[in-house]
């Protein structure tokens, strides 16, 4: 993918803000918990990232949290089949280690990590075999490329395929499946939006350019549909969506590696944007 001149300058300037914080550090206001994607259950999306906050933030240690999500046993990738198996995994380490903190929690997600969230607070109650409280406590959500409305690839034979060939346990298709447009869990999360949106203070979607093949979120499903969606009263809690040039959902040009997302994300963060 061919870079542009103004991806380069911002990109630069974007390290600048960045290692002035370094000299200048920030403070987080509240603790985050960084939610990995699909495929991603040890958070390799947030490698850059985390490296940023650990240099940036005079809090790290105490208020950033990167799950990770393992089997019961302790080893190895749980066998879950969908994002609402996650979210429960979510919603319990919030429950166990940030639910009395009076600050709230703050969440950026990449890609399936927002349904994970979105689980979370808003489809917890009523569903078989989930005994997970929801969280009840969040603030601030950021989600990167989250398939809100569905992944149009998830069907495709040829890019399942592809999942094969690199995964090998069973349960990576049935989470695929469950991102189809027209699943069951879908259907529910569309159902459950202004659930979702009622659950948090501020809701930010951001996306990638979507041009480096099958694994891409479109805008559509990515923004959630927009602000109009949502239940009026609620609409002011979603901020405007926004797009990163020249980055894809993940890989080496993902767009959580991106140096200005992470400014932006810690600008949000931070409430140095509103």
């Amino acid at each position: 993918m061919p870079i542009s001149d103004a991806t380069r300058a911002a990109r630069t300037r974007a390290r600048q803000t960045l290692n002035g914080w370094i000299q200048n550090k920030l403070t987080l206001p509240r603790p985050v918990c960084l939610v990995p994607g699909w495929r991603d259950e040890q958070g390799e999306c947030w490698s850059h990232m985390d490296s940023w906050l650990k240099a940036t933030c005079t809090n790290y240690g105490a208020d950033v949290h990167p799950l990770v999500f393992v089997a019961e046993s302790g080893g190895g990738d749980p066998p879950w089949e969908d994002f609402l198996d996650f979210g429960s995994d979510v919603a319990d380490y919030v429950a166990k280690h940030l639910a009395n903190d009076p600050r709230g929690v703050d969440f950026v997600c990449h890609s399936m990590g927002g349904l994970d969230t979105f689980a979370a607070i808003a489809l917890m109650h009523g569903q078989p075999g989930i005994t997970s409280a929801p969280v009840t406590n969040a603030h601030t959500v950021i989600t990167f490329d989250t398939p809100f409305r569905g992944f149009a690839s998830a069907s495709n034979p040829l890019f399942q395929a592809f999942v094969k060939k690199g995964r090998q346990d069973s349960w990576v298709l049935l989470q695929l499946g469950a991102m189809e447009p027209d699943s069951k869990r879908m259907v529910e999360v569309g159902a459950a939006r202004d659930a979702f949106l009622g659950g948090v203070q501020a809701f930010w979607p951001r996306g990638a350019d979507n041009a480096a093949g099958a694994l891409e979120v479109p805008d559509t499903s990515a923004k959630f549909d927009g602000p109009n969606t949502f239940a009026s009263g609620l609409q002011p809690r979603y901020r405007p969506y926004a797009v990163f040039p020249d980055t894809s959902h993940s890989g080496t040009n993902g767009v959580t590696h991106d140096v200005r997302a992470i400014v932006e994300t810690l600008q949000i963060l931070t409430g140095q944007k509103t």
